[in-house]
């Protein structure tokens, strides 16, 4: 995570009397009380009419980069400033503790486990409920942030046919039919010689572009960004700027703004700004991936009976496989991408099976806490040795102690219920 009042000092170093206007805006957030995400925010509206300075632009970019990238850190450190502004009479001054403990933790996946286990008993506080109501009400959200893998939505090109519906998931189309999944051929369903075509293209757009639950962006060129609203009232962005409703596609194509060697884009924008109800959220697959493993991406599906995998290597080529039971799906994409996928099987998992895995990530959590536990332990111990004694040091040890006591009985009660669920099985 970046250091923003180093940024901004930094930044504000580099500009020249002419940006003045600019330098007087930095200057009003390096003495700011706000967190570091309401000073992003706050400064992509106050810069935004400086984005043409391609040095502006380029340092908002890292800034919003970097808090996508470090999200949650973010959300910590304004949870932070929001009770520290609040805490008349040192009334939340334990959660503060808890608070900032979870931020200095090295990665998000301790956060979460603190968060859970030791944040969430503080609900009584209004913000802290909120935020990890907020936080856990996703079962996919809590799970990105507790495995070394990410689940994503796919946002894709789905089209009704008389056998059921035809969807293109990364490279392929399948049929998802009354009772089961195919990969199959565009040609072997579509009959319409025109529509065929727009199919063909619509597939095309899909190499060039990122869909979300708002728009369609298509990178047009390294500075230029266009983007087309799945809403109702349609629009078209720039940017991420929504442009006025005179604007076309006809005006920003034959303006200057795009290069000339980027106008071959227009018909694949065109065809699409045509069949915006074509591209929706196809709920029964899931995206799986692992940047440890970045040749490697899997295409879960649950549809009706029948759960299958698209797994997309690089290496050794894509291939297609039905799956007997979930439990044998959910297994090896956890070994395969260190993602647990019960969640979306969870309708297809036996009772047994989803306390067998609670309990697992149960046990997890306690291990990490009793490891990061143990691990301060050690270096107070340390720390007695090379300063001799100390009432702090000791005090602080005593604690850590107790606390190491308290993890591992949890930690064989833990293991106690596996050992029965075992013994039920």
């Amino acid at each position: 995570m970046k250091n923003l009042k180093l940024e901004l000092f930094n930044f504000k170093k580099t500009l020249t009397f002419d940006q003045s206007e600019i330098e007087y805006v930095i200057e009003g957030y390096l003495n700011s009380d706000l967190s570091e995400k309401q000073v992003i925010l706050s400064l992509n509206q106050k810069l935004k009419p400086y984005t043409y300075d391609k040095t502006v632009k380029s340092f908002l970019e890292s800034l919003n980069d970097d808090m996508m990238n470090y999200e949650l850190l973010y959300e910590l450190k304004g949870l932070y400033n929001v009770l520290n502004s609040k805490n008349q009479g040192e009334l939340y001054r334990q959660p503060i503790n808890v608070l900032l403990q979870t931020i200095n933790l090295e990665t998000d996946q301790d956060r979460m486990s603190k968060i859970l286990n030791e944040l969430a008993i503080y609900d009584w506080v209004p913000e802290i409920k909120l935020f990890v109501h907020n936080l856990t009400k996703s079962p996919e959200q809590r799970t990105n942030l507790l495995s070394g893998g990410k689940s994503e939505s796919v946002y894709t090109i789905v089209e009704q046919v008389e056998d059921g519906h035809l969807s293109f998931i990364n490279d392929s189309w399948f049929l998802l039919s009354e009772n089961s999944i195919d990969k199959t051929l565009l040609e072997n369903h579509v009959k319409d010689d025109e529509r065929l075509r727009t199919l063909r293209t619509l597939e095309t757009s899909m190499r060039f572009c990122t869909i979300n639950e708002n728009r369609i962006d298509f990178r047009i060129s390294e500075y230029l960004t266009v983007g087309l609203s799945v809403s109702s009232k349609g629009g078209i962005f720039i940017n991420e700027d929504e442009l006025n409703e005179e604007t076309t596609l006809e005006g920003i194509f034959s303006s200057p703004v795009v290069p000339i060697v980027n106008k071959n884009f227009y018909p694949l924008l065109v065809e699409v700004s045509k069949n915006i109800d074509s591209f929706v959220e196809l709920d029964v697959v899931k995206r799986i991936t692992n940047l440890i493993n970045p040749t490697l991406e899997m295409f879960a599906f649950n549809y009706k009976n029948n759960i299958f995998v698209y797994r997309c290597d690089e290496r050794y080529g894509n291939s297609f496989f039905k799956y007997d039971s979930a439990i044998e799906l959910v297994d090896e994409i956890r070994n395969d991408l260190n993602y647990d996928l019960t969640f979306f099987y969870e309708n297809k998992l036996s009772k047994e099976i989803m306390v067998k895995r609670r309990l697992e990530d149960k046990e997890r959590e306690i291990t990490i806490k009793l490891e990061d536990v143990t691990f301060n332990i050690s270096k107070v111990e340390g720390s007695i040795k090379m300063l001799g004694e100390s009432l702090v040091l000791k005090e602080a040890l005593n604690n850590l102690k107790k606390r190491s006591k308290v993890l591992v009985i949890e930690l064989g009660a833990i293991k106690e219920l596996q050992y029965n669920e075992r013994i039920k099985g």
